[in-house]
């Protein structure tokens, strides 16, 4: 699959899954509750985010594309680090089982996105043509 097209299609497929998710952990009971905003995650929350998140990834991955020697190698740092970090306000704004399940919604998307637009860059960037200073 051409590299834009897979880029996009990730950016459709992160917030179908999320909201995959979000109806799967709806239909079992679980009321996606936070101590901000509305109080309830619902369905256009889930996908806006994710959207969002996805939108972002492709930025970074192209820009990762663009300006390192090792892009693959550096989106795992960062992805890896980026789903740690977002899972702090499911930790810190839901308790019990919404906290949980929010985690797990993260864990979807970060899925996806982390795959998705990950396996589109190459092991190795472009060469650099200044030498490397100490």
């Amino acid at each position: 699959m051409h590299r834009t097209r897979r880029r996009l299609a990730t950016v459709v497929l992160a917030p179908a899954a999320a909201l995959a998710a979000w109806g799967v952990v709806r239909s079992i009971g679980v009321d996606l509750t936070v101590s901000t905003g509305s109080g309830t995650v619902g369905a256009a929350d889930v996908v806006a985010a994710a959207t969002v998140v996805s939108l972002l990834a492709w930025a970074v991955a192209a820009q990762l594309e663009r300006r390192v020697h090792s892009p693959r190698r550096w989106w795992a740092f960062l992805t890896s680090a980026g789903l740690a970090l977002s899972i702090t306000g499911p930790t810190y704004l839901a308790d019990g089982g919404s906290a949980v399940a929010l985690i797990g919604l993260h864990f979807v998307t970060a899925a996806v996105v982390i795959a998705g637009l990950g396996g589109t860059l190459p092991w190795r960037g472009p060469a650099t043509s200044e030498p490397v200073r100490a």
